[in-house]
């Protein structure tokens, strides 16, 4: 958990933003947002879910859960193969009209759409990451560990900013937050020092290839955002 609470939070933003000061109702939704975000790019393992559902016939997208906040992986159960995320361009400029068990999916706002379209009725899989709870009250606090507060901040900022059309400062903020965030443990260190910590740092393809450490591809084994 973290130790900054929502009071803080709305406290330490409004303060970066100088004359530009929020209420409550936005300051929230900036810091809800960079919760949310940060999630999306961590793998929690208390927050890892699963689910599965039912393939119809000639029903191309299903319904994502209301918690969905990442995608881990999706696996069709019944021939026992991952299901391949495609770029929705990509998924565009497949055959409508080709049938069978779902190979492929692309995200189109809450929902997957698979193709091939589903023929036969099978078993698909999901495991992903849940919504982290809203933070509401003053005294609420992330459900990250206490290292990650900082980047909330400078998330929530970059929000704001961007709200208020600050865009050059908001880049510069974000590249700040993606700084810390990479300056912070790895898994390999949490797992050696601090175990109980139960978090996996979920890196890009885009890192691994900038990390000696991590410079073959086949080592790559974060996971598909959506």
């Amino acid at each position: 958990m973290g130790v900054e609470t929502l009071s803080g939070f709305r406290e330490s933003v409004n303060h970066a933003l100088g004359e530009k000061r929020q209420g409550n109702e936005r300051l929230d939704r900036w810091i809800n947002d960079a919760h949310v975000e940060l999630f999306a790019e961590l793998e929690i393992h208390g927050r890892r879910s699963c689910g599965t559902t039912s393939t119809v016939v000639d029903q191309r997208e299903y319904n994502l859960p209301t918690d969905f906040v990442a995608l881990l992986v999706l696996k069709n159960l019944t021939s026992k193969k991952r299901i391949i995320k495609t770029s929705l361009e990509n998924f565009q400029l497949l055959s409508a009209t080709t049938e069978g068990s779902p190979a492929r999916y692309t995200r189109v706002g809450d929902l997957l759409s698979f193709h091939p379209l589903p023929n036969v009725i099978e078993t698909v899989q999901m495991f992903y990451i849940r919504e982290p709870n809203s933070l509401s009250a003053g005294t609420d606090v992330t459900e990250l560990p206490a290292m990650y507060d900082r980047v909330i901040h400078l998330i929530g900022l970059r929000n704001a900013l961007i709200d208020l059309q600050v865009d050059e400062r908001a880049t510069f903020v974000f590249q700040i937050a993606q700084n810390k965030l990479r300056a912070l443990p790895s898994e390999d260190w949490l797992e050696a020092h601090n175990p109980q910590e139960g978090i996996q740092i979920a890196r890009s393809f885009r890192d691994l290839q900038r990390d000696a450490r991590e410079g073959l591809d086949e080592n790559f084994s974060g996971r598909v955002l959506l």
